[in-house]
């Protein structure tokens, strides 16, 4: 029978076989997980170590890609970024510096890297859709497939002789079960939840390859988390496959994406971005990011074909044919031929002609005449390849027969094959039967493609739409109970872990109950609506608003101390009182009661915070409504009336 998971983790942790932080991170590690631990003490302790400055410093600044004020110090970044995404970044970068190589010769350490970190990378970019703080989803993808490394680390001989069969993800993870008492999947979920990240990261990591299989609701923190995870191992993976890898796992990519609700048009920019930002990174750590030069055409065009022997077989529709040459006469009696055997043959004579021939026509072939494979000839077949319909046809060079030996100049200048001028008869039909293999494998393979993102942007777009809904109260278009909870669970964690305040204004309607006597339950709807307008409007970017249930709201305000919570919520009932609900020409007032309250030492969860703002709202409507009442401590006192 086979062990559970978190028993032959504890026997790998236990007999010191698993990858772990050194130096100054272990040092943060521990420190971070004091309770009196202080922005000070980490400070000097990660001033200790230059190059983990230097990058935390970076890290702040690139969180929010400038919007910010510069940060110049690094007692600023550490502040901004607070003490538990210090810690986080300190853990993933000490594992890069410190697992760049090992015993497993089948594991390739900085290809595992180089990958991971685009993965982070593309995380951190769809944070978002993944409900979650930027950083965190960086650190989140950066160690998704730690347990492939702790594999390696732990059994460099077995795990190395497994790695050599090649075998497909999912008989991998069944060998790996067999053979270690877990895959790699578990493994980096156990340790991300000895590392000390929250449930909802490890929970993630554990399901992401396969997230079909997690028992997330739909429309969950986890399930989105899960599957913004998968789009970005996606992502990591194709970036560190070789250009003639590649192409097969676009489909797969544009499947993850609609998953998330990316449609097929945002799917290009966005690797775009991560691949930026990758090779910047990249240069940082010093880890060999790949030449991706063709990302653009390989998420837009077809990919350059492979040659197969039973291609022959698929049936080929004529083809248009480009001929280009500074003299017709030369080239004349070929055109009758290619027109004779049907296909249909347009003639340029110079370069301008021919790239606009190329963009207007989109030819399937073009034959270009060259007079040798000199530099000039060179010149003009990387111009005439360099456009979007020159990339995508293909190119059969005409040379005379004394420039044959140049051919491989030609070849990697963009031709695809080449026929002498004095060409025979049937070299001529070999290179046609050639190209017209080659365009019908390309036909195939576009329209088998943009099927593909067809269905998956359609996917997309019923994904986000179900998404949005399942998060989304119909009536007031706030967001429910269910994600707001989910959100203050995961500030309350922030919170704990940080020391930064965290404050929670529970606000009901004044005399609701009369508004739905005197004016009727449709008109109670739309004054409903109308003041989750006017509150969501007041509330700050930051801060989380839902429907907390009937004619009650919640703020979650993060970092948000009692004094700017009391403000906050004055801010609020103001925004309502100079208002008027209702129907047109048949408004009327409406005011609100808020009770306020700040996480303390004596809030052991956050049911308890959730508990003292609701008895100072209590207090507020006892004491005359449309006020704001503070819970200081264990009681609730009065604030003035705003």
């Amino acid at each position: 029978m086979i062990e559970p998971a978190s028993n032959c983790f504890e026997s790998l942790k236990a007999g010191g076989m698993l990858p772990s932080p050194q130096g100054v991170a272990l040092a943060v590690l521990e420190l971070t997980q004091k309770h009196d631990a202080s922005i000070q003490t980490l400070t000097h302790l990660v001033q200790t170590d230059p190059a983990m400055s230097g990058r935390i410093l970076r890290y702040a600044n690139a969180v929010h890609g400038g919007s910010l004020r510069h940060i110049a110090s690094l007692p600023h970044a550490i502040v901004f970024l607070g003490l538990f995404r210090v810690r986080q970044i300190a853990l993933g970068f000490s594992l890069i510096d410190h697992y760049r190589s090992g015993a497993c010769k089948a594991f390739d350490y900085l290809g595992y890297w180089t990958a991971s970190l685009a993965t982070g990378i593309a995380a951190q970019q769809v944070s978002e859709r993944a409900q979650c703080p930027p950083d965190e989803s960086f650190t989140c993808g950066l160690l998704s497939g730690v347990g492939r490394l702790a594999l390696a680390t732990a059994f460099p001989l077995d795990y190395g002789g497994l790695l050599l069969e090649n075998l497909p993800d999912l008989a991998l993870r069944e060998q790996e079960t067999q053979r270690f008492g877990l895959d790699h999947a578990a493994l980096s979920a156990e340790l991300l939840q000895d590392w000390g990240l929250p449930e909802i990261f490890h929970q993630a990591v554990r399901y992401h390859e396969l997230p079909t299989e997690a028992p997330f609701a739909a429309g969950s923190r986890s399930q989105a988390l899960t599957s913004a995870l998968h789009f970005a191992a996606k992502v990591g993976a194709l970036l560190n496959l070789d250009a003639a890898q590649r192409w097969e796992r676009v489909p797969s990519l544009y499947h993850a994406a609609a998953q998330i609700g990316l449609e097929d048009h945002q799917v290009p920019p966005l690797v775009e971005s991560v691949v930026g930002h990758w090779q910047d990174w990249g240069r940082e750590l010093h880890l060999p990011t790949r030449d991706v030069s063709d990302i653009k055409l390989l998420l837009g065009l077809p990919p350059d074909p492979v040659q197969d022997e039973n291609l022959s077989a698929l049936v080929v529709l004529p083809m248009r044919v480009a001929l280009v040459t500074s003299n017709a006469e030369h080239l004349r009696a070929l055109a009758e031929t290619l027109d004779a055997m049907g296909l249909n043959v347009e003639l340029a004579t110079e370069r301008d002609s021919a790239l606009r021939l190329l963009s207007e026509k989109r030819p399937d072939m073009m034959m270009v005449e060259l007079p040798d494979a000199g530099d000039v000839s060179v010149q003009t077949l990387r111009e005439l390849r360099g456009g979007e319909a020159g990339r995508q046809t293909y190119c059969i060079a005409m040379i005379p027969p004394e420039a044959e030996a140049g051919v491989a100049r030609l070849m990697l200048a963009g031709a695809s094959d080449y026929l002498l001028l004095n060409y025979s008869e049937a070299a001529l039909l070999a290179r046609l039967h050639s190209a017209q293999r080659v365009v019908a494998l390309q036909g195939a393979v576009r329209s088998e493609r943009e099927s593909v993102i067809r269905s998956s942007s359609e996917w997309a777009r019923s994904n986000r739409r179900l998404l949005q809904e399942a998060l989304t109260d119909p009536l007031t278009k706030l967001h429910n109970r269910r994600y707001g909870l989910d959100r203050f669970a995961q500030e309350w964690s922030f919170s704990a872990h940080s020391g930064a305040p965290l404050s929670c204004l529970m606000l009901d309607i004044d005399h609701f109950k009369r508004v739905n006597d005197h004016y009727g339950h449709e008109i109670g709807d739309l004054v409903l609506s109308q003041i989750a307008s006017v509150v969501e409007r007041t509330c700050r970017k930051a801060d989380v608003v839902f429907r907390f249930g009937g004619e009650e709201f919640c703020v979650v305000g993060p970092s948000t101390s009692l004094a700017d919570a009391i403000h906050l919520g004055e801010r609020i009932v103001r925004g309502v009182r100079g208002e008027r609900f209702g129907e047109l020409g048949k408004r009327f007032a409406v005011t609100l009661s808020i009770g306020v309250a700040t996480r303390t030492a004596s809030d052991i969860d956050l049911e308890a915070l959730l508990a003292r703002a609701d008895k100072a709202l209590y207090s507020a409507k006892k004491d005359g409504r449309d006020r704001v009442v503070a819970a200081r401590g264990g009681d609730a006192s009065v604030v003035d009336k705003a």
